[in-house]
Formats: structure tokens, sequence, C-alpha cells
């Protein structure tokens, strides 16, 4: 069997997450590569059209929102040569993924990786409360965060477009956690593909695992006797990852000039006085980042959403006790008491509470950092992620060998 997994970028948690499966698929006998979209090196017509297209949606739009309409080139036939399967990921800055699949060969079998909203939206990524994208009729009409008067067609248009393409290229949608399942599944187009199933992620337990935190420590000249926070994402500014809220939060600690928070993720933001803030940058190489979670004496994540939290995982993973908001797919990836403490979103003093119980007893560190590692390498061991993939891949090209057999021959 062959898997061709589609991700825009060449980085990001979609793409570490496509990344692991496919190297983990390995094991299960399955070929598997990850496709990304590529840079072209000189500036066609198609790609400048392509970049008014962006631009207008963001024009549009009030929060972040991708229309179906896209210019650049998909996967040709030579990416498809062999393929039984093909995965999406995070699919929305790419190519006109409906038009794609409605051309689709029909022995190709199609996954989808929910790791946000669009896929089952008329363009949105984050669910902030909103269920226009679960009506019957006219659904994601109006939508609210579009300004008029696109928001009465686009995103009603973009919605029917992925109904009708994923509807008939019997796609299997996988989200990442239940509460995200959940409310994927209301979306028509969830359900026109049979709902949504829950694979837990997976993270390379070879790479996150306890270290030794002095010589971590020492690796980035941090010391010994510190009490250290670390906190970060892909992006610092990100309004979603709450960051300069955190720091605020954070220069109410007790005693700062014990403490040194180490922040990393592409941008920088304001640091209040007193607080003794490191930002790093991007981290792209995982045993890096798994040095710098193991370092730590606690992850903090001030996110006001995530369908699971991959980094804290990755962090319970390395031994470090977590604190964060009980909202979306937190609670099911960080379990309260079960190597993390969480508070209710923008709860300030919950979260400096918890801080503070953290940092004057190591010995409640070390519970809960113990029971981190057990609940991570437990349950998000990549080989289980694996072969829960590699079931559902055999499903799905059973399933068009069985139609195919059951076609009427014409003589």
């Amino acid at each position: 069997m062959r898997v061709l997994h589609l991700n825009t970028h060449p980085s990001g948690g979609s793409y570490e997450y496509a990344a692991l499966l496919s190297t983990s698929l390995a094991g299960q006998g399955i070929e598997s590569r990850v496709l990304c979209k590529k840079s072209p090196s000189v500036q066609t017509g198609r790609v400048l059209l392509d970049r008014v297209i962006r631009r207008a949606y963001v024009s549009f739009s009030t929060e972040p929102w991708h229309g179906t309409r896209r210019l650049l080139c998909p996967p040709g036939c030579e990416e498809l040569k062999g393929v039984d399967v093909v995965h999406l990921h995070t699919m929305a800055d790419w190519f006109d993924v409906p038009k794609w699949l409605e051309a689709l060969p029909l022995t190709i079998s199609v996954v989808i990786s929910i790791h946000d909203m669009w896929h089952v939206t008329g363009g949105c990524f984050l669910y902030r409360g909103c269920d226009r994208y679960a009506k019957q009729i006219k659904p994601c009409d109006p939508c609210p965060i579009l300004r008029w008067p696109v928001n009465r067609f686009l995103a009603k248009a973009a919605h029917s477009w992925k109904l009708r393409a994923y509807r008939n290229c019997g796609a299997r949608m996988v989200a990442n956690s239940h509460w995200l399942a959940e409310i994927a599944g209301r979306s028509p187009i969830a359900k026109a593909c049979g709902g949504v199933e829950v694979i837990a992620p997976g993270i390379d337990t070879t790479v996150f695992k306890p270290q030794d935190k002095p010589l971590c420590r020492k690796h980035r000249d941090l010391p010994e006797d510190a009490f250290v926070i670390v906190t970060g994402g892909a992006s610092l500014t990100d309004e979603n990852k709450n960051v300069p809220w955190l720091l605020e939060q954070l220069s109410a600690l007790p005693d700062l000039d014990g403490i040194i928070i180490l922040a990393f993720g592409e941008g920088a933001v304001p640091v209040p006085s007193g607080l003794d803030v490191r930002f790093t940058g991007g981290i792209r190489d995982r045993r890096d980042l798994a040095r710098l979670l193991a370092a730590a004496d606690v992850f903090v994540s001030a996110s006001l959403m995530e369908t699971y939290g991959l980094t804290l995982v990755e962090a319970m993973a390395c031994g470090t006790p977590v604190v964060a908001f009980r909202v979306g797919g937190i609670p099911e990836a960080a379990p309260d008491g079960q190597g993390a403490i969480l508070c209710a979103a923008q709860d300030g003093t919950g979260l400096v509470e918890a801080i503070t119980k953290l940092r004057n007893s190591p010995q409640l560190r070390q519970r809960l950092g113990n029971l981190a590692h057990e609940t991570a390498h437990t349950r998000n061991a990549a080989s289980s992620f694996a072969n829960a993939f590699a079931q559902l891949y055999r499903e799905c090209v059973s399933s068009r060998e069985d139609a195919k057999r059951k076609q009427p021959v014409l003589t």
C-alpha cells in the first residue's frame, strides 16, 4: 500500500504530525511520504493571480478565513502514480481542494485529518461558538467574519463545494480529540462523510523523553537553581497563543529574581518590567526542542483554544508538568491531575497560583512530571498512532475494492 500525505507547508504542528505518521507507517509495511507546496523559482502569472486571491481573502475577513478557490497547481499524475490513499492535512493555503478531489481517480481513497475547522466549514479555522457551519439549510450564511456583501455568498459557496466533493469521494475524517470530533461532526460535510473518528496524535517518544536536567540547562546557560518556565509555539505573536497576556500574569509571580522564562517561536512580544524572558526563536530541530522542554520546571500555555495541544504532550513526555487553560481539546491532551494543572480561560489568579504551587513543591513537580511522562508515552506512542491509521487505510482500500467488484460488468 502507498499513502501520500499532503500538507501546505513543511513546518508547523500539522506537518510534524504528518511527517511522524509517514515515518512510523513503515513499521506497518506501508510506503508513505509527505508532499508540501513548492515555492516557485519564477513568478508566473498563475502565482501572481493566486496572491491576489489570498490578499482578497484577507481584505474580506476580520479573522483568518480561506476560501476554496486557489490557482496554485495541485499534485499531478506523477505524484499520484501507484498511490492507494491520499491523506489531506492542513490544506487551506495551497490549491483548490474540492475541484481536485472531484477529478481524483476513484481508485484512490481519501482520508482527512481535522487539525482545525477549515475542512468542515465555509472557510474559518477556529471554533469560537459560531454554529452556522452546522446548519442544514444555507450553512455559513451569513458568515460573521466576512464583510458585507461577500458575507452572504463566499462562505456558503465554499461550504457547498466541500460538501459535494468530500461526499462524492467518500472521504474518511479523523480528529485528534473527542472535543474536536464532536463539534466538527455537527457539519453537514462531516455527516456526509459518515462522521468524524478520533485517533490520538503520536509523538516521537525516542526524542521526547526525560533527560538529564542539569545537562539540558547547561546547554542553555541556565542556572541549576533557577525556576524555569517554558512557553511557546510556532509564532509568539499568534493572538490565539495569548503570550503577551501570559507574560503580564507571570510578572505577578513572587520573587522574580529566581525565575527565568524561555519563550520559543517566531517573533517577539513586549516583556513586562522585572521579568527575565529569553526568546529562543523558532526551533526546527525536535531534539533541541526536547532538551528545552526537559530543562523546564513547568510548561505553561495560555492558548485560548487548542484542538488538542501537541506541544503540551511533548512537554509531558519529557517529564515536565503542564499548566494550561481548560479549553478545547486540552483536557484530553493534558488531563488535570495526570501531569497537568488546568484552570479556567483567562484566569490569571488561578494560573499564578498553580505555578506558585509547583514552584514551592519539588515533590509535586516530580509526581506530576512522572504522571505526565507515563500518560504521554502510553497514550501517544508513534507506533499506536501509526497502527490506528494503518487499520483505517486498509478499511478504505478494502471498501474501494468491494465497490469495484460489485459494479456491473458491461457486455
